[in-house]
């Protein structure tokens, strides 16, 4: 490990999801190996289980962030680990995924040029049983938007290959700071679970007019519903209301996110540490 800053910064947030020590365990050689480091932000979950589940982490550069007293925010999350985090080129990852070998130095490379890059394919650790379908071999879902001048953009919200069973992964996402601090970072405005990832796409798009791109794969690890945090009858319920909430931004013309304020809010109340 070099003594200057890291190749990549991966933001993590986090909140009582014990899958984080199995994927730390997993991809810390990966991240060693691209000199990156790990920014896992506890939001709203156990302290101590945090502990627990970092202290077998083999990585030579892990920091934590704990946002004290709050509920959970992904968005939050993300951007008070941005502000911790020490590279000029960001991965934003979730607590559950596995990556595989080769999607780092790549996927990092194509931020050469002025893009941001999402993971091609997610697989499932526990794929569901496969159905024969010869005359289909993709199903995109697509949402259009038009915006002033005609110009036109396509958000991508999932795609399913149904050869492999792996969909697309538009929440797990490379870009620079600079593409980031741009838009403001996310919008904690979204609360719970459900179109916060589409909607920083959406903004990078609309108010940069970048282009996406698409490289490597991970795995997921399964689970259910019942372990994603979200506030209303179902996950369903919050991702509308979140989805709602951003169409009227766009209509607005608003397209920036919470960054700066969230920065603010937590500058003297967020404590940021190296894991030994």
């Amino acid at each position: 490990m070099s003594a200057g800053p890291p190749s990549l910064s991966v933001v993590i947030p986090w909140s009582n999801r014990p899958e984080i020590a199995e994927t730390l365990r997993r991809n810390g050689p990966l991240l060693a190996a691209v000199d990156a480091e790990a920014v896992v932000v506890n939001c709203g979950g156990d302290p101590g289980r945090l502990t627990a589940a970092l202290a077998g982490a083999p990585l030579p550069r892990l920091r934590r962030v704990e946002l004290p007293a709050t509920a959970f925010n992904k968005s939050l999350a993300l951007n008070l680990g941005v502000s911790a985090a020490r590279a000029d080129r960001l991965f934003l990852l979730d607590a559950d995924v596995v990556l595989q070998e080769g999607l780092l130095p790549r996927a990092a490379s194509l931020l050469d040029r002025p893009c941001f890059v999402t993971v091609d394919r997610v697989l499932e650790s526990a794929p569901p049983p496969q159905v024969d379908r010869p005359g289909l071999r993709e199903i995109g879902h697509l949402l259009e938007l038009t915006g002033p001048r005609n110009r036109k953009i396509r958000l991508e919200t999932n795609r399913v290959r149904l050869r492999d069973g792996s969909r697309s992964g538009p929440g797990l996402v490379f870009l620079t700071r600079e593409h980031f601090l741009a838009v403001d970072g996310m919008s904690s405005d979204l609360e719970g679970w459900g179109w916060e990832d589409l909607d920083l796409l959406a903004r990078l798009q609309l108010a940069l007019r970048l282009p996406r791109r698409r490289w490597g794969s991970v795995i997921h690890l399964s689970h259910g519903d019942e372990v994603r945090t979200f506030e209303g009858p179902a996950p369903a319920v919050n991702e509308q209301r979140n989805y709602a909430m951003c169409l009227f931004n766009y209509g607005a013309g608003h397209y920036l996110g919470t960054y700066a304020d969230d920065v603010a809010t937590w500058r003297d109340r967020a404590v940021a540490r190296e894991e030994a």
